[in-house]
């Protein structure tokens, strides 16, 4: 795990729409893994906030910025949705 996965991981997640699509088709955070693993982006949270932040010093338009803070929160929502396979106790 390293922050250049996360750093690659922002950048194809930003630009690729089936990436981004068959992560918001996955059921569970495990079929979302096993995704990202298929495409060697394997990082942890700690991984992807630190190449967030490192991405946002980079960007130098506002534009820029806010596709990126939108793409953050896009990840931040998704990996807090609930699995659809779960049940509720």
């Amino acid at each position: 795990m390293t922050i250049q996965n996360a750093l690659n991981f922002i950048r194809q997640g930003q630009q690729d729409n089936d990436l981004r699509r068959k992560l918001v088709k996955a059921d569970t955070s495990h079929t979302r893994q096993k995704i990202l693993d298929q495409k060697d982006l394997i990082f942890t949270p700690e991984e992807f906030e630190e190449a967030y932040s490192l991405s946002l010093f980079k960007c130098q338009h506002q534009e820029d910025a806010d596709a990126l803070m939108a793409f953050r929160m896009w990840w931040i929502m998704l990996c807090r949705s609930p699995d659809t396979g779960a049940t509720s106790p």
